[in-house]
């Protein structure tokens, strides 16, 4: 237990707390996280999205895709990035017939910051999973020894655990600053197919809440959603990736996107895409950026 209890106090203060004041400022925890995120913001710096004039359009558990007025579709097979020219009047039939259960508009995803400046993110993950391990080996030991949650040692020790497992906010559960800069690009890369991934897992992959893409990425692209369609049920976006650069053609795998695109994607995913619950017992990265307005 005690190796424990050492071993936090020194990730806490030794590695975090540079200066030794007994306090982890957002200076310092901006300086260990070394996030390039001074271009990013949520009307679209950092990232390049535009509108593909197209639509996944949801019949049931039928989707299709469509052009921007529904007046030509193909059934959806096995990728978003067909052409639906090629198609017929299908989903303009299932719309006046009031069959059309969701809309979705597909994006275009040209390029990104990659804000962990190139990928040297060892000592940043490797604390996360550190951090992790520690947590819950304390809860265990404190739990072996029968030492109480009331106990003064517990209690203090959790009260440094709470600044860690913060759940990505700040002090009283306000709003981390730090962190909405952060979820600009995480928001784009929590779940893109890769090149394993099926057809029929497809159809649930490279989507994000259209509340966030629209409030949290890039706030115009609102204005490309066509008012025709704004009446059917519209909470979801999807993503494609461009595959050249300047871009002209687009995957749905993001394995498969340009390189640049690629690697800033994967170094992301690389800081961990899982949620964030504050006291699970889990640090996450998105809740080490958090430590210094704790």
């Amino acid at each position: 237990m005690f190796a424990n209890i050492a071993d936090l106090i020194y990730l806490n203060y030794g590695v975090l707390d540079t200066d030794s004041n007994g306090t982890v400022s957002p200076t310092e925890t901006r300086t260990f996280t070394s996030l390039s995120t001074d271009n990013v913001s949520s009307s679209g710096g950092g990232t390049s999205l535009t509108p593909y004039s197209r639509y996944e359009v949801v019949a049931g558990s039928t989707s299709y895709i469509s052009n921007d007025n529904l007046s030509s579709c193909v059934v959806y097979t096995d990728n978003y990035v067909v052409d639906p020219a090629t198609g017929d009047g299908t989903c303009a039939l299932l719309f006046a017939a009031g069959s059309v259960t969701e809309i979705r508009p597909i994006f275009k995803f040209d390029n990104m910051t990659d804000i962990t400046g190139g990928g040297i993110l060892t000592s940043r993950t490797d604390m996360v999973s550190e951090l992790t391990s520690i947590s819950t080996a304390l809860d265990g030991d404190f739990s072996a020894l029968g030492i109480s949650s009331t106990n003064s040692l517990r209690t203090s020790l959790s009260a440094g655990l709470s600044k860690l497992d913060n759940g990505a906010t700040a002090k009283n559960s306000a709003t981390c600053t730090a962190v909405s800069l952060f979820d600009v690009i995480y928001l784009l890369v929590q779940d893109p197919a890769d090149n394993s991934t099926s057809s029929s897992d497809l159809k649930s992959k490279n989507l994000l809440s259209l509340t966030d893409l629209t409030s949290s990425v890039d706030s115009s692209l609102n204005a490309s959603v066509v008012s025709a369609l704004s009446s059917l049920p519209m909470s979801k976006a999807r993503l494609v990736y461009a595959t050249d650069s300047p871009a002209t053609t687009y995957t749905d795998s993001y394995e498969k996107a340009e390189s640049s695109l690629y690697t800033a994607m994967k170094n992301i995913r690389s800081l961990g895409i899982e949620t964030t619950v504050k006291g699970d017992g889990k640090v996450s990265f998105r809740e080490l950026i958090c430590i210094g307005e704790n």
